[in-house]
């Protein structure tokens, strides 16, 4: 009879001692036993092992009811770390976190200038944010950084991204993936790194996130999961053909065109001076505009967009669930979601819930430390004390 690989064995039972810990915060060796099912023995036997290999390590006592305190347990955080960046047109945001999540160093810097050397800048930012967590970019085991334009499957090719076009040398990769780590490195779609942020908000649901800013594009996830398609294109509505739905301020005809002409800074600020409304073709005052509740037949023409949007993102996929996001439909918040709701209910796509995005701060951002934290995890909780084959850097 089969006894198994001891080794298999002893890093499946580490890595549910860690997704414990990273789930519960801290354990006492009683509390591991109960939920996996270890016995005393091999249960402290585990906590040894990841002990020892600077995965784990004490975090006080719990008080018991009789007797003395109980060891408590919880991961080690600087087991390994990792940096998100979000990259606009001319500035970058970067954060460190630990493998707890806990974001320890970051950097903010916009560019000099037209024609930056995104390669140099880059490598300068990530630098600046490690030191700023007290690790060195070597102490990095994964770099995530999110980008607006269309990202290859596998994050290593990136294209179609007009936003960046102010950027020297971004269009090759090559150079920075050298310089910051060739397989630690990848590249992923900002709104589908908000989605992931998301799927925090969503867990155990299917949902798209359709996002309006400066641009339009969405997010999808299938069964918690970031659905990317084949080429790296899922959720790239922008380029749908539709007609404008608008009698007032009609960007086209009958004929129709790419739905990213109807919604963004310039169309809607094009479709307020239809309505008699003066605003500047920004993304601030057009945000602006919407806080300060605007006209309601001007709501219900950004609206009526924004539903034929979304009935493009969602007529196939039928996923149930919409969230609106992005600066343009958190502006606007209910007054726009109730209207979209409203109007999907006659279109066949009921019932969907629609639901404006809770999340606040940078989501790209945080997405992209998200999506870093997750291989990060996966690839130290794979391995296990059995893939520690160097120091850790505890700051």
């Amino acid at each position: 009879m089969s006894t198994g690989n001891p080794t298999v064995f002893r890093t499946l039972n580490e890595r549910a001692a860690l997704e414990l810990l990273l789930r519960h915060g801290s354990l006492t060796r009683a509390e591991l036993e109960f939920h996996t099912g270890l016995s005393k023995a091999s249960a402290a036997e585990v906590l040894r092992r990841l002990e020892n290999g600077r995965l784990a390590r004490k975090a006080g006592t719990k008080p018991g009811n009789a007797g003395p305190a109980a060891q408590l347990w919880e991961l080690n955080g600087s087991a390994s770390w990792v940096a998100g960046l979000d990259l606009t047109a001319r500035a970058v945001e970067v954060s460190v976190s630990d493998l707890t999540g806990e974001v320890r160093g970051g950097h903010q810097a916009e560019a000099p200038g037209e024609g930056t050397d995104a390669v140099a800048f880059l490598t300068e930012a990530v630098q600046a944010a490690a030191h700023d967590a007290g690790v060195t970019l070597d102490d990095l085991d994964q770099i995530v950084l999110g980008v607006p334009g269309v990202v290859e499957a596998g994050g290593h090719r990136l294209s179609q991204a007009v936003q960046l076009s102010g950027w020297s040398h971004l269009d090759d990769l090559g150079d920075l993936r050298e310089q910051l780590g060739t397989e630690r490195f990848r590249l992923e779609n900002d709104v589908n790194l908000v989605a992931i942020r998301e799927l925090e908000e969503h867990k155990g649901s299917s949902f798209v996130l359709f996002w309006v800013g400066s641009g339009v594009g969405a997010g999808v996830v299938l069964n918690d999961v970031l659905w990317r398609g084949v080429t790296g294109r899922g959720g790239e509505v922008g380029s749908v053909t539709v007609p404008d739905p608008v009698s007032r301020g009609r960007l086209y005809g009958p004929d129709g065109g790419p739905l990213g002409a109807l919604l963004g800074t310039a169309p809607l600020a094009e479709l307020a001076a239809a309505h008699g409304l003066e605003v500047e073709p920004t993304l601030r005052a057009v945000t602006e505009l919407l806080r300060a509740e605007p006209p309601a037949e001007f709501l219900d023409d950004v609206a009526r967009r924004v539903a034929l949007g979304v009935t493009a993102a969602v007529g196939v996929l039928d996923p149930g669930y919409v969230v609106l996001g992005g600066p343009v439909c958190t502006a606007a918040g209910e007054a726009l979601r109730s209207r979209v709701a409203d109007l999907l209910v006659p279109t066949g796509l009921a019932p969907v819930t629609v639901a404006v995005s809770r999340v606040s701060g940078n989501a790209v951002l945080e997405g992209a430390v998200r999506h870093a934290l997750d291989l990060a995890r996966e690839q130290v909780f794979h391995a296990g004390t059995a893939g520690r084959t160097g120091p850790v850097n505890e700051s």
